[in-house]
């Protein structure tokens, strides 16, 4: 039986494991019950795979000669992500590339588990994971348009592909974007300010929620931006984390794992089903 909506996740920046999308999809399948959640076709994208091997080999090469090692890795771990990935858009078969095809083939696959309709879309992005989809939807809409520039997977002509399809996998039914400790404000701040825009509104029905720690200092509002965030995207200020991590930098990775979160988003996933 078709699936009713589709529901993805990405991971954000670091050292990522393969399942860092458990605890959310076990809360959010236990929030909706187990009948509704059987109408939900759940995928989590995985992109650490593409960038950890150069990284894990370049920090056997200097880890003999350096202090704070954890630290380190994290910050080599975390950065050079994001630098990886926007440093390669214009490269084939590149870091940004790969990545992009991840969210493609994905996409792909939640096309057909929805019976091969363009159903709707609930994304849930993290930290840099907001930036790789942010960009794969401004490169998707430069897709075969002459006055555009594609990057990533989006060079490529897609010519095989039933348009319903193609359209899907370009998020055209994308209908709730949550992002969490998103920190696209860090790629884009050396512009001026009439230049930064987002990517355009996928739909009438589409929304775009960002939830913000104040405590997070990789988690920015986005509002602020430009007149084209301001109307397109819905801030969303929480406290996130327990005890230790609410109230400093470590509240970066609680977002999934809070009900600020968790019960707004089981809400946008209800009227699907």
């Amino acid at each position: 039986m078709a699936k009713k909506v589709a529901f993805l996740s990405l991971h954000g920046m670091g050292d990522t494991l393969e399942d860092y999308h458990e605890e959310l999809r076990s809360d959010i399948s236990n929030r909706l019950g187990a009948a509704a959640w059987s109408k939900v076709h759940f995928d989590s994208i995985y992109y650490q795979d593409i960038l950890q091997p150069h990284q894990e080999a370049l920090f056997e090469r200097v880890k003999n000669k350096i202090d704070y090692k954890k630290m380190r890795k994290f910050l080599l771990s975390g950065f050079s992500d994001a630098g990886g990935l926007e440093y390669s858009r214009q490269i084939p078969d590149s870091a940004y590339e790969k990545s992009q095809e991840r969210i493609f083939d994905a996409l792909g696959a939640a096309f057909a588990a929805l019976g091969g309709t363009p159903g709707p879309v609930v994304f849930i992005a993290q930290s840099l994971g907001c930036q790789v989809l942010s960009n794969y939807i401004w490169d998707a809409d430069r897709h075969n348009d002459p006055a555009g520039r594609p990057h990533g997977i989006w060079r490529h002509a897609h010519d095989g592909l039933d348009p319903a399809d193609l359209d899907f996998r370009k998020l055209k039914s994308l209908r709730v974007f949550v992002t969490t400790g998103c920190n696209i404000p860090i790629f884009i701040g050396g512009l001026p300010y009439d230049e930064i825009h987002p990517f355009a509104r996928r739909n009438p029905e589409f929304i775009w929620e960002n939830y913000y720690d104040e405590d997070d200092i990789l988690g920015w509002p986005l509002q602020e931006l430009s007149e084209g965030y301001r109307a397109l995207v819905k801030d969303i200020p929480v406290n996130v984390g327990g005890l230790f991590t609410s109230w400093n930098p470590l509240s970066h990775t609680k977002y999934w794992g809070d009900k600020d979160v968790q019960i707004p988003l089981t809400r946008h996933l209800e009227p699907f089903l």
